[in-house]
């Protein structure tokens, strides 16, 4: 066979295969569709990981003092890791800020230094939940001032407003067309009355219909709504008649994720089903984040994991976890601890709780899981 009858056939053979490859791509398939216009269908997934209480005691900000001032960063540093795997990295922060130190105080009405909100976002918080019963504990000018404070930081801050429409307007958390709606709500303010004229400033519990419509304008702006309430009875791990009916109330108007606090201790995690057939999943009450209170039911608090997914026009919860973390408290020194690495010899050296061990909190936070709610 000479060479260009070799080239022909060659030739011949590369453009059938062509052919064969091009009939392949474009065939339709059973569906009638164009096979290469099939794409895989997209997931997109976003994780919340929240805490509790943010309670800053005087013996806190004052064992954070520097030359030049204070800085917290030490009671956040052994969390951090755990925060840089979520996209939303929310703490409750019980606590005001105040501009002169000398408004600084503890309990019963907090006024704290604003550098703890410079540690927060420095640790990886990047969604603050406002709406507590301590929020108006320095009245008007203090609360002003820590809205200023944050609003010139990469954050979220949810439960306090600057005026009506700040209110109304739902915030958003977007991730790839994942779509979260925020709200945070508080039952109360400790007694302490808002001005008539600003009743906005604050978001109250309150089971109206107002609050009933905002969260039905969540729901219709975004796949789900996280819920942020901070409510129940201190002290008690088992909840309240009260808080199941604020549940009820939340779910039934769109809530998929309740987040609860202020109880300063850890409550169980329960699925809640509304007559309607709405569903909601509630953490009833993450406990204390970090705070001077003593005793290991007030210093044992848990860190909520949710991951929530968005797949062929379905969003649902993925999955969740309640890890447990523990507040260290040593030589006037502070410190968060997810229990996972917390250890026997640093308990034995805890200021607040003497004979504790890392077994005993564990026991008592699968105690807590356990407990039915319904």
């Amino acid at each position: 066979m000479t060479k260009t009858k070799k080239l022909i056939i060659t030739g011949a053979v590369l453009l059938c295969a062509v052919a064969l490859l091009c009939v392949m791509l474009f065939l339709p398939s059973s569906e009638g569709r164009i096979v290469e216009e099939i794409a895989p269908p997209q997931k997109v997934s976003l994780r919340i990981r929240a805490v509790g209480d943010n309670l800053i005691h005087s013996p806190i900000y004052n064992s954070c003092k520097t030359p030049d001032g204070f800085n917290f960063d030490g009671l956040y540093e052994n969390i951090k890791p755990y925060l840089s795997v979520a996209d939303i990295a929310a703490i409750n922060q019980e606590t005001i800020f105040v501009e002169d130190v000398a408004a600084l105080s503890g309990y019963p009405a907090f006024g704290t230094p604003p550098e703890v909100g410079e540690s927060v976002v420095r640790a990886g918080f990047n969604l603050i939940t406002h709406a507590t019963n301590h929020t108006y504990d320095k009245g008007y000018n203090a609360l002003m001032h820590t809205m200023k404070f944050w609003s010139q930081k990469d954050v979220m801050v949810l439960g306090i407003n600057g005026s009506a429409e700040k209110q109304q307007k739902i915030d958003i958390w977007e991730k790839d067309g994942l779509k979260i709606a925020l709200l945070n709500f508080t039952y109360g303010l400790n007694g302490y009355r808002l001005p008539a004229d600003k009743k906005y400033l604050v978001n109250i519990i309150d089971r109206s219909e107002e609050n009933a419509q905002l969260i039905k304008n969540a729901e219709q702006s975004a796949d789900m709504t996280v819920v942020f309430l901070h409510f129940g009875t201190e002290y008690t791990h088992v909840p309240t008649s009260s808080q199941k009916q604020d549940v009820e109330f939340f779910t039934e108007n769109g809530a998929d994720v309740i987040i609860g606090t202020h109880p300063h201790v850890v409550q169980p995690v329960a699925e809640h089903i509304c007559e309607n057939g709405n569903k909601s999943l509630v953490f009833y009450s993450l406990g204390n984040f970090v705070s001077n209170q003593g005793g290991k039911e007030k210093i044992l608090g848990a860190m909520a994991d949710v991951t929530i997914s968005k797949e062929n026009g379905r969003t649902y919860v993925e999955k969740y976890d309640m890890l447990p973390l523990v507040t260290h408290a040593q030589d006037k020194k502070y410190s968060a601890y997810m229990l996972c690495d917390y250890t026997d010899e640093m308990a034995k050296k805890h200021t607040r709780c003497p004979n504790l061990s890392v077994e005993a909190l564990q026991t008592l936070f699968e105690k807590i899981k356990g407990i039915e709610v319904y």
